[in-house]
């Protein structure tokens, strides 16, 4: 009976932790270049089960077997192109394909889909956070809105060439990982980065890859779930003290 209490148990966090992935796609609806996240589980090894005959365990006794419960298993993001959304703001460019624009912080390089650039007040393209945007000859200098980015990357004012937008692709984008302010970090050194096969389209922004009447239904399947489990726990509860009771009475 306690094996149910456990296996509930691991549900409940289970379901829990579903609930919070989900309501972070939903807060990240409206959030440019944002890639929704799945929680993938998986159970418990099985273990198997055999009779015990007069304390002995009986070859060919087999009863079957029993797993206990289920867990995280890891994070999937989903990297499904965003729809494309027309500005008209030179700064702001959208990738249209697999890739990355690599931005420079200060614990090195980070990358985004988030096109939804600036320029500051030096004339450097930037993120809304402040961070340059990399280009293949360091932090990308404009110094003017009257700018033209083409679709391989290229930056010219007024006709001249002034530098290439540094994107990558990488050969597994599942190694990449999320570190806030829309950021990605390669947590695998050997993933291999690839070129950029895609375009790039200026006046242009990337949307959410997040699908709003999804996630309201995985939010309810999750609630259904977490409170199933929830009930066998109270019903195994009551069950324990009813048990106890009667020995009580013995």
């Amino acid at each position: 009976m306690t094996r149910g209490l456990y296996t509930a148990a691991t549900g409940m966090i289970h379901q829990a932790r579903r609930l919070d992935v989900v309501a972070n796609n939903i807060s990240n609806i409206y959030t440019n270049g944002y890639k929704r996240d799945q929680v993938v589980s998986r159970t418990f090894n099985e273990e198997l089960l055999l009779r015990l005959e007069k304390g002995q365990i009986s070859l060919g006794r087999h009863i079957g077997t029993v797993n206990h419960g289920v867990n995280v298993d890891t994070i999937f993001t989903s990297y499904r192109q965003g729809t494309l959304q027309q500005t008209g703001k030179n700064t702001h460019l959208a990738l249209n394909g697999p890739g990355f624009f690599t931005v420079i912080t200060d614990d090195d390089m980070r990358y985004t889909r988030d096109g939804g650039f600036m320029l500051d007040s030096s004339g450097y393209l930037v993120t809304e956070d402040g961070w340059p945007v990399a280009g293949e000859m360091g932090p990308v200098y404009i110094g003017t809105e009257s700018f033209v980015v083409d679709p391989l990357g290229y930056i010219f004012v007024d006709g001249e060439y002034i530098d290439r937008l540094q994107i990558v692709d990488f050969e597994n984008p599942q190694a990449l990982r999320k570190v806030g302010h829309n950021l990605f970090i390669n947590s695998d050194p050997e993933n291999q980065v690839l070129e950029f096969e895609g375009e790039v389209i200026q006046g242009f922004l990337e949307g959410s890859n997040v699908d709003a009447v999804r996630e309201v239904t995985e939010m309810m399947m999750a609630i259904r779930n977490y409170e199933a489990n929830a009930q066998v726990i109270r019903m195994i509860d009551e069950s324990l003290a009813k048990t106890v009771n009667d020995i009580g009475r013995v």
